[in-house]
């Protein structure tokens, strides 16, 4: 009676292991286009007999979406080796090459799990793998592209999938893939159009990953973008903490970054935290001595609070070879020209409104002290596009007595 018993689980066994395809798989096998066998596979998904079968199921839709995207990739190869100008059906091709994909993703989540007797032999990955990496190509040329041409949805169309399709388990053991030089390129590119398209959370994470780039210009740029893209739309007290810790972030992952740097200690003053950038700012030179931005920062803020003497010092530390020093310059003469005035209406008589012949020494020295600086900005921006200095220095000189120099610039 065992016997008989163990003869007939066998057999159950062995009927289930070497039965037929079931007709649910059989019909989408048959199909001649990847629509058709698309709708096949939405109605009757349910039906395969067992994973393998959705594998191969899925894999017939990967082989019809491939054969239609290099029909027309061969034309289009063609047309430029022959100069030949048969038509091309580009949005088909890269529907069908973005469809294969998302097939061959799905058949490998099948593809990959053990069959009735436990064991892990994938049939259809390597074949994908292989094949698919033409399609992954084509989308970064042709999004690239359109993103050339400024045309953000179809530049995202192509490279928001190519940038998924590298990151799914399918690929993600690929060496050729994960280590194409293109990658950040594609997700700058991405996360532009992203961007472009308010698709504000994926432009962040695409961005995220051209930040990340090997190459020192991909990487600049994604980080010029991403700052842009994280500060968008910031209307309440919620958004702006968010913006400064989401900032602070980058900054820690990229300290000698000034441009983070900036938007950082930018985001913290509109947040009225002044403190947090005198503190940040002392940080940052421990680290990096010679970064001129601490300096600025202080600068400003010290300005700001009429603490002309003490902006003045970090002023002075401003080389002149820095970009727009005149503003430096001009700034510098703000605070100078300050302090004189504070000093004649502190020691000023309260009757005559005079000063003692010691003080008014001590007066002039100081509007003149401010004198050189409006004259070094005079002499960088003559046309006064960049700073109005024009109306203190006439006043310098006037009070200096200094008339012809006063009537000059008049």
């Amino acid at each position: 009676m065992k016997k008989l018993m163990m003869m007939a689980m066998f057999m159950v066994a062995s009927a289930t292991a070497f039965a037929g395809d079931s007709d649910a798989l059989k019909a989408i096998l048959k199909a001649k286009t990847y629509e058709e066998a698309e709708a096949l596979m939405k109605s009757g998904l349910s039906q395969l007999a067992n994973d393998q079968e959705k594998a191969k199921a899925y894999n017939k839709l990967v082989d019809l979406a491939y054969a239609k995207y290099k029909k027309e990739d061969d034309t289009r190869i063609t047309n430029q080796a022959l100069q030949k100008n048969d038509p091309v059906d580009t949005e088909g091709m890269i529907k069908a090459g973005i469809d294969a994909l998302n097939y061959a993703v799905e058949c490998d989540k099948y593809d990959i799990l053990p069959n009735a007797k436990g064991q892990v032999k994938p049939a259809f990955q390597k074949k994908n793998q292989d094949r698919l990496q033409s399609i992954l190509k084509g989308l970064y040329d042709n999004g690239c592209n359109y993103a050339e041409n400024s045309k953000s949805s179809e530049a995202f169309q192509c490279l928001d999938a190519y940038m998924s399709a590298c990151k799914t388990s399918l690929f993600s053991v690929v060496p050729s893939v994960q280590n194409d030089p293109n990658r950040g390129i594609a997700a700058y590119y991405a996360g532009r159009a992203a961007m472009q398209l308010e698709k504000t959370d994926r432009a962040i994470e695409l961005l995220k990953v051209g930040a990340n780039d090997t190459i020192q210009q991909v990487r600049d740029f994604s980080i010029d973008l991403l700052l842009y893209t994280m500060g968008k739309n910031r209307s309440t007290k919620e958004d702006s903490l968010k913006f400064i810790n989401d900032v602070k972030e980058l900054y820690t992952q990229y300290p000698e970054n000034e441009k983070i740097y900036s938007y950082m200690c930018d985001a913290m003053i509109l947040n009225n935290d002044e403190a947090a950038v005198m503190k940040i700012g002392e940080e940052h030179l421990a680290k990096y001595p010679n970064s001129v931005l601490p300096h600025i920062y202080k600068a400003f803020l010290l300005q700001n609070q009429k603490k002309y003497a003490e902006a003045v010092a970090q002023w002075d530390l401003i080389p002149e070879s820095q970009p727009n020093y005149v503003q430096f310059a001009y700034y510098r003469a703000v605070c100078k020209y300050n302090i004189a005035v504070e000093f004649n209406e502190a020691n000023a008589d309260a009757r005559t409104g005079r000063l003692t012949p010691e003080n008014e020494k001590k007066f002039k020295d100081q509007l003149a002290d401010s004198q050189v600086d409006f004259e070094k900005c005079q002499e960088l921006d003559p046309d006064q596009n960049t700073v109005k200095w024009k109306y203190l220095l006439h006043n310098v000189y006037t009070q200096l007595g200094l008339t012809d120099k006063a009537a000059a610039i008049e």
